[in-house]
């Protein structure tokens, strides 16, 4: 593909290589260090950038992209961010105009990122999340969620109260439980969120499932007709 359909784009936070979200740029091509001026503030597991000729360099690097990869950057960064082309100075001395994600929230009076540079703050504060836990939560979670909800259906709960009540949250409440884990994941933007979703959708469904299954007798006894 030629470079005449491609764009330069620069990426200071998750998207850097070592982090969490830099698989997302597979195929891109690296262009170099660079920096702009600015101010870099923690927003969680990921920083938010916010433009600045009074600040200081905020590091990162420069790729070339293809175009369909900025609308999939565009849907990864969301509404919290707004893309803009801005000078970025490379290492070297040389100048280009890239895009870069600019963070429009409220940063909360948090304290900025000095030096600004999210690779090194991560290493610092040892607070880089695993890309893939709450995924992995999840898919581990969906399949034995959904076993052992079955299973508690064909218990026999004519015995001791507490029985019953641990068969109840078997079956209607622990479906919900990789419903919630996939949520997270999600809203983590982690690497396998994707799947993640999907388990959580299912989780969900198996729920209602599992529920109706269980009442469903119970209102046929008590409206007979």
């Amino acid at each position: 593909m030629g470079d005449e359909r491609r764009e330069l784009v620069f990426v200071y936070g998750t998207l850097r290589p070592g982090s969490s979200n830099h698989f997302r740029l597979e195929n891109a091509e690296l262009q170099g260090r660079a920096w702009v001026l600015g101010r870099l503030y923690p927003l969680g597991w990921y920083p938010g950038l916010v433009l600045d000729d009074g600040g200081i360099p905020v590091r990162g690097e420069v790729y070339a992209v293809e175009r369909e990869m900025l609308r999939k950057l565009d849907a990864f960064e969301g509404s919290e961010y707004e893309r803009l082309k801005f000078p970025v100075h490379l290492e070297g001395g040389n100048e280009v105009r890239a895009w870069l994600y600019e963070f429009r929230g409220d940063e909360g009076g948090r304290e900025e990122i000095v030096p600004a540079d999210w690779l090194q703050h991560e290493a610092e504060s040892e607070a880089c999340a695993p890309c893939k836990r709450w995924s992995k939560v999840t898919f581990l979670l969906f399949p034995l969620a959904v076993v052992t909800g079955t299973w508690a259906l064909w218990l026999d709960v004519s015995g001791p109260r507490w029985f019953a009540l641990v068969a109840g949250l078997l079956a209607g409440v622990f479906p919900l439980v990789p419903f919630f884990t996939g949520r997270l994941a999600s809203k983590r933007r982690e690497q396998w969120a994707e799947g993640a979703e999907v388990c959580a959708a299912l989780s969900f469904i198996a729920f209602l499932v599992l529920l109706i299954a269980r009442y469903w007798p119970l209102a046929f006894e008590a409206f007979p007709n």
